[in-house]
């Protein structure tokens, strides 16, 4: 009986302790100054981000199940003081609270705010007049990438890329572009039954039916009924332009994504 009540005790101190540690602990008031923003303090706060924030947000906060990290704009993070306690207190209904403590709340709050402005310290090598005349005419790049109002919808939209994503992620994206998708314009091939294939981006799939935005830019809809298989994250929708431009045209247009700050 006594290790009964023993472990009942336990159990209870355990729970306690998990509540204490999923509930509110602070909220910061508006105006609110963030005291840990050095580089050090991002770079620490990146396996928080991981551990917490990566599986909705995706692992370069480009969104997913959760909002688009990168855009700098958050309805619920006009300010350190808003972000910091959307953090600690989360979104009821969106959005679960953050069990980490005031300082770690801090850290993740200069290291999402450095998401959306990861390419505002750097300057390309490139020439980005060059590069804008490839990515309008060799590379192709409009068919699927816009920029403003102009361009196709079936990959993200470049406006302000170069604020968002530094040198290197937008060098990696022309080299390897498989290595790192965001959810949302992951590709996908329905085979129909009668022979028919469309390519392009998954929109919405339940039991029934699949929705898919094709290649060129057209919306179609398929019962699965009449689909003898839908094949997912292949094949790729970007070429690997590294085998298709030379290395002075990857750096000039490396040097135009660059300069696409959106607005000021």
């Amino acid at each position: 009986m006594r290790n009964l009540i023993r472990a009942a005790g336990y159990s209870t101190i355990a729970l306690a302790a998990l509540a204490a540690a999923q509930s509110p602990k602070s909220i910061v008031a508006a105006g609110t100054t963030n005291p840990f923003n050095t580089p050090a303090d991002v770079q620490q706060a990146a396996p928080l981000f991981s551990t917490n924030c990566a599986y909705c947000h995706g692992s370069r906060g480009e969104g997913g199940r959760g909002a688009d990290l990168t855009a700098g704009i958050y309805t619920h993070g006009a300010s350190d003081a808003d972000l910091f306690n959307t953090i600690r207190n989360g979104i009821p209904g969106a959005m679960p609270a953050v069990a980490i403590t005031d300082d770690q709340t801090w850290k993740l709050v200069a290291f999402v705010r450095k998401l959306g402005s990861a390419g505002m310290g750097e300057k390309a090598t490139g020439n980005a007049s060059g590069g804008k005349a490839i990515f309008e005419g060799k590379g192709k790049c409009k068919t699927c990438h816009s920029i403003g109002l102009e361009g196709g919808t079936v990959g993200p939209d470049l406006t302000d890329v170069g604020r968002r994503r530094n040198l290197g992620y937008l060098t990696e994206s022309l080299v390897s572009p498989e290595a790192d998708v965001p959810i949302r314009y992951r590709a996908v091939q329905v085979v129909l039954i009668n022979g028919g294939t469309v390519t392009g981006v998954r929109l919405n799939e339940d039991d029934l039916s699949i929705q898919v935005r094709d290649t060129s830019d057209n919306l179609r809809s398929f019962n699965k009924e009449d689909i003898k298989e839908i094949k997912h994250d292949k094949p790729a929708l970007m070429p690997a332009y590294g085998s298709i431009l030379s290395n002075k045209e990857l750096a000039d247009v490396v040097a135009y994504l660059n300069s696409l700050r959106g607005e000021q």
